[in-house]
Protein backbone atom coordinates (compact mmCIF):
# COMPACT_ATOMS: atom_id res chain seq x y z
CA UNK A 1 0.00 0.00 0.00
CA UNK A 2 1.04 3.80 -0.74
CA UNK A 3 2.29 5.53 2.65
CA UNK A 4 0.15 8.38 3.32
CA UNK A 5 -1.87 9.40 6.64
CA UNK A 6 -5.31 7.64 6.38
CA UNK A 7 -8.73 8.79 7.96
CA UNK A 8 -11.19 5.33 8.52
CA UNK A 9 -13.71 8.69 10.22
CA UNK A 10 -13.67 9.96 7.00
CA UNK A 11 -13.77 7.16 4.58
CA UNK A 12 -16.58 5.57 6.77
CA UNK A 13 -18.43 8.69 5.71
CA UNK A 14 -17.63 8.11 1.95
CA UNK A 15 -19.01 4.77 2.11
CA UNK A 16 -22.35 6.08 3.75
CA UNK A 17 -22.70 8.60 0.95
CA UNK A 18 -21.94 5.76 -1.81
CA UNK A 19 -23.97 3.49 -0.58
CA UNK A 20 -27.01 5.85 -0.32
CA UNK A 21 -26.25 6.51 -3.57
CA UNK A 22 -26.50 3.18 -4.32
CA UNK A 23 -22.85 3.08 -6.64
CA UNK A 24 -20.24 1.29 -3.51
CA UNK A 25 -19.09 -2.28 -4.53
CA UNK A 26 -21.13 -4.83 -3.37
CA UNK A 27 -18.94 -5.93 -0.59
CA UNK A 28 -19.70 -7.07 3.43
CA UNK A 29 -16.68 -5.61 4.45
CA UNK A 30 -15.41 -8.68 5.63
CA UNK A 31 -11.63 -9.57 5.02
CA UNK A 32 -10.41 -12.92 6.22
CA UNK A 33 -6.87 -13.34 5.21
CA UNK A 34 -6.82 -17.03 6.49
CA UNK A 35 -9.69 -17.89 4.02
CA UNK A 36 -7.95 -15.70 1.17
CA UNK A 37 -4.89 -17.37 1.60
CA UNK A 38 -6.89 -21.10 1.84
CA UNK A 39 -8.58 -20.03 -1.36
CA UNK A 40 -5.52 -19.10 -2.98
CA UNK A 41 -4.25 -22.33 -2.09
CA UNK A 42 -6.96 -24.29 -3.62
CA UNK A 43 -7.33 -22.37 -6.40
CA UNK A 44 -3.11 -23.62 -7.33
CA UNK A 45 -4.21 -27.00 -6.52
CA UNK A 46 -7.03 -27.20 -8.86
CA UNK A 47 -4.54 -25.81 -11.64
CA UNK A 48 -2.01 -28.59 -10.28
CA UNK A 49 0.51 -26.95 -9.35
CA UNK A 50 1.83 -28.84 -6.93
CA UNK A 51 1.65 -26.75 -3.27
CA UNK A 52 4.83 -28.39 -1.96
CA UNK A 53 7.09 -26.73 -4.76
CA UNK A 54 9.53 -24.77 -3.01
CA UNK A 55 8.86 -21.80 -5.15
CA UNK A 56 4.98 -21.92 -4.77
CA UNK A 57 5.06 -23.23 -0.82
CA UNK A 58 4.60 -18.96 0.08
CA UNK A 59 2.62 -18.67 -2.93
CA UNK A 60 -0.59 -18.38 -1.08
CA UNK A 61 0.44 -15.92 1.88
CA UNK A 62 2.01 -13.98 -0.19
CA UNK A 63 -0.64 -13.56 -2.90
CA UNK A 64 -3.37 -12.91 0.09
CA UNK A 65 -0.75 -10.03 1.84
CA UNK A 66 -0.64 -8.41 -1.83
CA UNK A 67 -4.15 -8.62 -2.57
CA UNK A 68 -5.41 -7.21 1.07
CA UNK A 69 -2.40 -4.52 1.82
CA UNK A 70 -1.89 -3.53 -1.74
CA UNK A 71 -4.26 -4.74 -4.99
CA UNK A 72 -7.45 -4.40 -3.32
CA UNK A 73 -6.78 -1.94 -0.57
CA UNK A 74 -9.27 0.25 -1.40
CA UNK A 75 -12.14 -2.33 -0.15
CA UNK A 76 -11.29 -1.15 3.27
CA UNK A 77 -12.60 2.71 3.94
CA UNK A 78 -10.38 2.71 7.01
CA UNK A 79 -8.04 3.32 4.47
CA UNK A 80 -9.32 6.05 3.38
CA UNK A 81 -6.53 9.06 3.24
CA UNK A 82 -6.04 11.59 5.08
CA UNK A 83 -7.39 15.24 3.09
CA UNK A 84 -6.24 18.63 3.70
CA UNK A 85 -8.26 21.05 2.87
CA UNK A 86 -7.63 25.10 2.80
CA UNK A 87 -9.39 28.06 3.22
CA UNK A 88 -9.66 29.61 -0.50
CA UNK A 89 -8.36 33.30 0.53
CA UNK A 90 -7.47 34.18 -2.59
CA UNK A 91 -10.89 33.16 -3.96
CA UNK A 92 -9.56 31.75 -6.68
CA UNK A 93 -12.39 30.71 -8.73
CA UNK A 94 -11.31 29.31 -12.11
CA UNK A 95 -11.00 25.13 -12.40
CA UNK A 96 -8.37 23.50 -10.84
CA UNK A 97 -7.44 20.37 -13.18
CA UNK A 98 -5.17 17.51 -12.34
CA UNK A 99 -4.47 15.72 -15.55
CA UNK A 100 -2.28 12.26 -16.43
CA UNK A 101 -3.27 10.87 -13.14
CA UNK A 102 -1.62 7.24 -13.80
CA UNK A 103 -3.74 4.36 -12.25
CA UNK A 104 -3.41 0.78 -11.71
CA UNK A 105 -7.26 -1.31 -11.05
CA UNK A 106 -8.33 -4.74 -11.51
CA UNK A 107 -11.34 -5.68 -13.51
CA UNK A 108 -13.89 -8.04 -11.31
CA UNK A 109 -14.99 -10.28 -14.40
CA UNK A 110 -11.85 -11.46 -15.00
CA UNK A 111 -9.63 -10.13 -12.31
CA UNK A 112 -7.18 -8.93 -14.44
CA UNK A 113 -5.33 -5.59 -15.19
CA UNK A 114 -6.57 -2.39 -15.86
CA UNK A 115 -4.39 0.90 -16.33
CA UNK A 116 -4.95 4.04 -17.34
CA UNK A 117 -4.84 7.75 -16.37
CA UNK A 118 -7.52 9.82 -14.61
CA UNK A 119 -8.48 13.36 -15.50
CA UNK A 120 -10.13 15.15 -12.58
CA UNK A 121 -10.97 18.99 -12.37
CA UNK A 122 -13.29 21.25 -9.57
CA UNK A 123 -14.55 24.85 -9.20
CA UNK A 124 -12.99 25.72 -5.21
CA UNK A 125 -16.11 27.40 -3.36
CA UNK A 126 -14.68 28.23 0.02
CA UNK A 127 -12.15 25.73 0.37
CA UNK A 128 -9.19 23.98 -1.74
CA UNK A 129 -7.88 20.74 -1.20
CA UNK A 130 -4.28 19.41 -1.69
CA UNK A 131 -4.04 18.61 -5.10
CA UNK A 132 -1.80 15.56 -3.76
CA UNK A 133 -5.59 14.04 -2.51
CA UNK A 134 -7.16 14.37 -6.04
CA UNK A 135 -4.56 11.75 -7.36
CA UNK A 136 -4.90 9.57 -3.68
CA UNK A 137 -8.63 9.50 -4.23
CA UNK A 138 -8.95 7.98 -7.40
CA UNK A 139 -5.95 5.48 -6.45
CA UNK A 140 -8.42 4.43 -3.33
CA UNK A 141 -11.39 3.38 -5.97
CA UNK A 142 -8.86 1.89 -8.44
CA UNK A 143 -7.83 -0.79 -5.72
CA UNK A 144 -10.30 -2.41 -5.66
CA UNK A 145 -12.35 -5.16 -8.38
CA UNK A 146 -13.81 -2.36 -10.63
CA UNK A 147 -16.02 -1.77 -13.63
CA UNK A 148 -14.76 1.93 -15.15
CA UNK A 149 -18.11 3.22 -15.08
CA UNK A 150 -18.45 2.55 -11.45
CA UNK A 151 -15.11 4.10 -11.01
CA UNK A 152 -15.83 7.16 -12.63
CA UNK A 153 -18.95 7.72 -10.37
CA UNK A 154 -17.02 6.69 -6.98
CA UNK A 155 -14.51 9.42 -7.51
CA UNK A 156 -16.85 12.43 -9.20
CA UNK A 157 -19.61 11.20 -6.16
CA UNK A 158 -16.86 11.43 -3.14
CA UNK A 159 -15.03 14.08 -4.73
CA UNK A 160 -18.03 16.43 -4.64
CA UNK A 161 -19.20 15.31 -0.97
CA UNK A 162 -15.67 16.08 -0.20
CA UNK A 163 -15.48 19.30 -1.91
CA UNK A 164 -19.01 20.39 -0.69
CA UNK A 165 -19.19 21.54 -4.49
CA UNK A 166 -20.91 20.13 -7.68
CA UNK A 167 -18.51 21.48 -9.78
CA UNK A 168 -16.48 18.52 -10.43
CA UNK A 169 -15.78 16.97 -13.45
CA UNK A 170 -14.04 13.29 -13.70
CA UNK A 171 -12.67 11.46 -17.29
CA UNK A 172 -10.85 8.60 -16.90
CA UNK A 173 -8.94 6.66 -20.47
CA UNK A 174 -8.15 3.44 -19.34
CA UNK A 175 -7.04 -0.18 -21.31
CA UNK A 176 -8.44 -3.23 -20.03
CA UNK A 177 -6.11 -6.63 -20.25
CA UNK A 178 -8.97 -8.49 -20.35
CA UNK A 179 -9.54 -7.53 -23.94
CA UNK A 180 -6.06 -7.14 -24.84
CA UNK A 181 -5.13 -10.84 -23.10
CA UNK A 182 -8.19 -12.67 -24.45
CA UNK A 183 -11.58 -13.11 -26.94
CA UNK A 184 -10.38 -10.26 -29.48
CA UNK A 185 -6.90 -9.45 -28.38
CA UNK A 186 -7.14 -6.05 -29.41
CA UNK A 187 -4.33 -4.04 -28.07
CA UNK A 188 -5.00 -0.93 -29.11
CA UNK A 189 -8.53 0.02 -28.00
CA UNK A 190 -9.01 2.65 -24.97
CA UNK A 191 -11.97 2.82 -23.32
CA UNK A 192 -13.05 6.42 -22.13
CA UNK A 193 -15.58 7.18 -19.19
CA UNK A 194 -16.55 10.68 -17.90
CA UNK A 195 -19.15 12.16 -15.79
CA UNK A 196 -19.56 16.28 -15.26
CA UNK A 197 -21.38 18.02 -12.65
CA UNK A 198 -22.41 21.92 -11.72
CA UNK A 199 -20.61 24.43 -14.37
CA UNK A 200 -19.06 21.48 -15.99
CA UNK A 201 -22.16 20.12 -17.24
CA UNK A 202 -22.05 23.32 -19.27
CA UNK A 203 -21.02 23.03 -22.94
CA UNK A 204 -18.85 26.16 -23.25
CA UNK A 205 -17.01 24.86 -19.53
CA UNK A 206 -17.15 21.07 -21.27
CA UNK A 207 -15.58 21.79 -23.99
CA UNK A 208 -12.51 23.82 -22.40
CA UNK A 209 -12.00 21.18 -19.92
CA UNK A 210 -11.67 18.50 -22.87
CA UNK A 211 -9.31 20.86 -25.16
CA UNK A 212 -7.05 21.39 -21.88
CA UNK A 213 -6.90 18.02 -20.89
CA UNK A 214 -5.12 17.11 -24.68
CA UNK A 215 -2.40 15.57 -25.07
CA UNK A 216 0.56 18.47 -25.21
CA UNK A 217 -2.31 21.01 -23.75
CA UNK A 218 -2.09 23.46 -20.37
Amino acid sequence: MKSYEKDPTLGSKVAQHLKTLGIDNPVNGNIDNNLVQQSIATLLSGLGIPLDDESIAKTPERVSRFFINELFYGLNYANFPKMTFNHNKYGYSEPVIAKNISFKSTCEHHLVTISGEAFVAYIPGNQVVGLSKLNRVVDFFARRPQVQERATLQIFRALQFLLETKDVAVLIKATHHCITMRGVSDHNVENITYQFGGQFSNSEMKRNFLELIKDNQA
